[in-house]
């Protein structure tokens, strides 16, 4: 008899995992294949970034390839561009609202200090200075989610109850932040722009060396000098000259609504000459 054929035990083949719509994630990213995203996260990025550049060039695009995702991902996270945007500014102005203390009832110590904080603070922001300087859409306030603070509001606020502590009235506290926030704008552009002259110093010395005395006298008087200024000087002596414009304010009010002194005869008037 023929011998019975034993039957074949076939293993069963797992079924088929079904395949994801859309791109594989990428995993070449300087952040790394399992960053989590967040719009947390996103903001942070974005924020480290304007360290070396310009704020208005940071791109969803930019911000998704280094988190190795699809810009749509981005999109749904954060929101628009304005979301990215106002998001980086609000943490600059927690930055500078963070460094600054409490009020002393001194107006012009509080100031100076908040100024030279807050010009510190644009230094290490330099992407975020360029931007203020040249754009105007959320240059101070901030667009913020619900239960979340506007710094913008909160550093705008302290300043000016800063100024508020020398007397000063709502036109003049008005006038003071605005001329104080301008100085800090062109300042800080000046920083993070490597516009002063120091950081071209032979360049502007030699070019003045070279003309003349007769012709130029006034560059040739400030060659040097002009060559080697820097922001440590620059700043430091337009702050001063600043605050000493707005605290000549109360003096020359004082002035002009000061009665005439003891004793002081009045001048007259001077008579009209007979024809």
């Amino acid at each position: 008899m023929p011998a019975a054929k034993k039957s074949a035990t076939v293993a069963e083949s797992p079924p088929a995992m079904p395949r994801r719509r859309g791109r594989p994630p990428k995993t070449d990213s300087p952040i790394g294949a399992e960053a989590t995203l967040s719009r947390v996260a996103i903001l942070q990025r974005a924020i480290e970034l304007t360290k070396t550049m310009p704020l208005d060039q940071i791109s969803m695009v930019q911000l998704a390839k280094d988190f190795g995702v699809a810009p749509g991902l981005i999109h749904y996270y954060l929101g628009g561009r304005d979301q990215l945007v106002s998001g980086v500014l609000n943490d600059y102005y927690r930055q500078r609202l963070g460094r600054l203390s409490s009020l002393t009832g001194d107006w012009r110590r509080d100031v100076e200090s908040f100024v030279r904080l807050s010009f510190q603070v644009a230094i290490e922001n330099p992407g975020v200075s360029i931007y203020v300087a040249s754009h105007n859409r959320f240059r101070l306030f901030q667009d913020v989610q619900p239960g979340e603070t506007d710094y913008g509001m909160e550093f705008f606020n302290r300043m000016t109850s800063a100024i508020m502590q020398g007397g000063f009235n709502a036109d003049q506290v008005a006038l003071g932040y605005h001329l104080l926030a301008q100085y800090l704008v062109s300042a800080s552009m000046a920083e993070a722009s490597r516009q002063l002259p120091a950081y071209h110093q032979a360049f502007i010395e030699n070019k003045l060396e070279s003309v003349s005395p007769l012709q130029y006298p006034g560059a040739r008087f400030v060659s040097k000098s002009f060559s080697r200024l820097s922001s440590e000087t620059a700043f430091e002596e337009g702050l001063r000259m600043t605050l000493d414009g707005i605290e000549g304010w109360k003096r020359d009010a004082g002035l002009a609504t000061m009665p005439a002194a003891s004793g002081a005869a009045t001048p007259r008037k001077p008579r009209a000459r007979k024809a």
